[in-house]
């Protein structure tokens, strides 16, 4: 009975030794568990306010701001400027510093940047109308000397004022302005590390970057006496205009050359009429091109655009002009050219433009070399001259026309 009694005994004492080892076990894996970044981040943040600025309401908070860009865009219809990247805000938060030897030697951590005070900087030429979420949610790092640095993405959507007088060899400058929505000058100070970086990871098919400059303003408001700061990024844009070398400025200057060949076409042919026709069709095309790629801007009408008006006219005219010579040339008249108008075609003008026979009577050559009917008579090769004489006026306006439009759109 004794023995017995000691074995149960025994047996009670090797399970509770047991039990002592197992909740001892669990308690160092409970130990364990928590570690030097889970201490220090419970440490810091048990009793911090996220929504209040870490610093005396006399005091100011310095923010450091460094942008880097790797894609950009316009949209032309909306007048909109996009520009992706991420920018880098570096600020002091005494609230947030440890000494490392408390902490394992633990000098910085990252946390979610909504655990923490941020600086309220937001678009000042948004976009997106109320739509101010510009940043990514990255993690924030926190040094043990109460440094905070956060570098979010970002994915600005700015207005920018577009002018498309000499599309599409323009260049555009945009900006992107950004400052505190609710802190003046006196609390939050915002300074800029120099020019915006590139880092295209994507090059635009349409612009390439030009130039990068920075201004840092401070304003003055007339309701109140302290300081807003801002910061603005210009960014200036060059378009790229190989293809539209190809799709528009080629095919306008072949336009040119048919506008002007219609007045060397014999006054009497009726080809004439048809080919201003078919350069008034292409025209028209080309203007219903640029309604459709361009959006209507008052005051900044692309020169393009205002060539390819001028175009329409001038060719308008033309068929004008080409209905009188074709009239000129077709009736059977039975006056001949008056006096004066005949002494102009064997005089210097028509030496100039090469219509003048000197008064002689014409011959078939004669005829034939100005481009009038062989076999008519002398009264009819007048009105035929001076249809003529009427194809080669305009051709030398024309001339001037376009040299003075082309000159004019060069510059």
């Amino acid at each position: 009975m004794g023995r017995g009694y000691c074995v149960i005994l025994l047996f009670v004492c090797l399970k509770g030794l047991c039990s002592a080892g197992d909740t001892s076990s669990e308690n160092g894996s409970a130990v364990l568990s928590q570690t030097w970044p889970e201490k220090l981040k419970h440490d810091l943040l048990e009793n911090y306010d996220r929504t209040i600025r870490p610093a005396q309401h006399y005091n100011v908070t310095n923010v450091d701001v460094k942008f880097t860009i790797v894609h950009v865009d316009i949209d032309e219809e909306h007048s909109f400027f996009s520009v992706s990247g991420w920018i880098k805000m570096a600020w002091v938060d005494y609230k947030l510093k440890w000494n490392p030897a408390n902490y394992g030697g633990l000098d910085v951590i990252r946390t979610n940047p909504g655990s923490v005070w941020k600086p309220d900087l937001v678009l000042y030429n948004n976009a997106k109308g109320s739509d101010n979420k510009h940043y990514g949610e990255t993690n924030v790092l926190i040094y043990n000397n109460g440094k905070v640095l956060w570098v979010p993405p970002t994915d600005y959507h700015g207005f920018c004022e577009l002018n498309l007088r000499m599309w599409p060899f323009d260049h555009q400058t945009c900006f992107i302005k950004i400052g505190s929505w609710t802190y003046d000058g006196f609390k939050l100070n915002i300074t800029a590390e120099g020019d915006p970086e590139t880092n295209i990871l994507i090059a635009n098919n349409q612009w390439s970057i030009r130039k990068l400059t920075t201004d840092r303003h401070v304003v003055y408001y007339s309701c109140c006496t302290e300081p807003y700061v801002d910061i603005q990024y210009n960014v200036t844009l060059q378009r790229h205009s190989a293809t539209y070398k190809a799709i528009v400025i080629s095919p306008a200057f072949v336009i040119i050359l048919l506008a002007l060949s219609v007045f060397w076409i014999p006054p009497q042919c009726g080809e004439k009429i048809v080919l201003n026709g078919v350069i008034l069709l292409v025209v028209i095309i080309f203007l219903i091109y640029f309604a459709q790629q361009l959006p209507a801007m008052s005051g900044n009408t692309p020169l393009i655009v205002i060539f390819f008006s001028t175009t329409l006219f001038l060719v308008a005219i033309s068929t004008i002009i080409s209905i009188i010579v074709l009239r000129l040339t077709r009736i059977k008249h039975s006056r001949p050219v008056p006096r004066a108008l005949k002494s102009q075609l064997d005089g210097c003008v028509g030496s100039m433009l090469f219509v003048s026979n000197g008064g002689n009577f014409p011959s078939e050559e004669d005829k034939e070399a100005a481009g009038c009917t062989v076999g008519i008579d002398s009264k009819q090769y007048d009105w035929c001259r001076v249809a003529v004489l009427i194809d080669r006026l305009a051709f030398s306006v024309f001339v001037i026309v376009f040299v003075i439009s082309i000159i004019y759109y060069s510059i």
